[in-house]
C-alpha cells in the first residue's frame, strides 16, 4: 500500500500497527485513523524567517522573569519581507506593547514567533504555507520557538539546506569523542 508521502520513525510504526488491526470495511466514525499531521510530526521543515545576520542568539534564562534572550535576533533592513518558517495556522497577530507580532502553529505542536513587524500580512485564523509572506521588519526582528509555555532555541529547528562546521574549542585529546 503507499501512503503517497514519505513517513519514518515512530510515525511509520504507528500507522503500519494501525493498517495491521484495521479491518478490511472502513473503520467506524467513533474511531478514524490519527491524522498524518498528529502521526509524523517529523515531516516539518523550519526554514529562517528572514535573510539577515543573527546578531544575538538564544540565551536560556535561568528562571522566569530572569534575563536572557528567549529566541534570535536579526538585523535585518527596515522593510525586509519576513516569511513563515513553516505551515500552519496563525494563532496571534497583532501588538504586544505597540509591537506588532505573529504567532505560527504548526502541525508538531511547535509555535514559532515573530516579532517587532512593521507591516503585518497575515490575521489570526489564517493558515500559511511554508515560505508565505508574514509581514515586514521594522528596524529589529525577533524570531522564537516554543513547545507550549518552553521556549526552544531556534537554531536546532531551523533547517538552512546547507552544514557549517565550526571548531569545538577544546584541546586536542579532551574531546568527548574518543581518539
Amino acid at each position: 500500500m503507499v501512503l503517497g508521502m514519505r513517513i519514518g520513525g515512530l510515525a511509520a510504526v504507528a500507522v503500519s500497527a494501525w493498517l495491521a488491526l484495521s479491518p478490511a470495511q472502513p473503520a467506524p466514525e467513533t474511531f478514524p485513523p490519527p491524522a498524518l499531521s498528529e502521526a509524523a510530526p517529523s515531516l516539518v521543515v523550519y526554514r529562517p524567517p528572514v535573510d539577515a545576520e543573527v546578531v544575538d542568539s538564544f540565551r536560556p534564562p535561568a528562571h522566569v522573569g530572569a534575563p536572557g534572550n528567549r529566541g534570535l535576533e536579526y538585523d535585518p533592513e527596515p522593510g525586509q519581507p519576513v516569511w513563515a518558517s513553516a505551515g500552519g495556522e496563525v494563532v496571534f497577530a497583532g501588538q504586544v506593547a505597540r509591537n506588532r507580532f505573529v504567532t505560527v502553529l504548526h502541525r508538531d505542536g511547535l509555535r514559532t514567533s515573530y516579532g517587532y513587524l512593521g507591516w503585518m500580512a497575515v490575521d489570526e485564523g489564517d493558515m500559511v504555507t511554508p515560505g508565505q509572506l508574514l509581514g515586514t521588519t521594522s528596524g529589529r526582528f525577533f524570531f522564537s520557538v516554543r513547545i507550549g509555555d518552553q521556549y526552544l532555541d531556534p537554531a536546532l529547528v531551523l533547517s538552512s539546506g546547507r552544514v557549517r562546521l565550526v571548531p569545538h574549542g577544546e584541546a586536542v585529546g579532551r574531546g568527548r569523542l574518543p581518539a
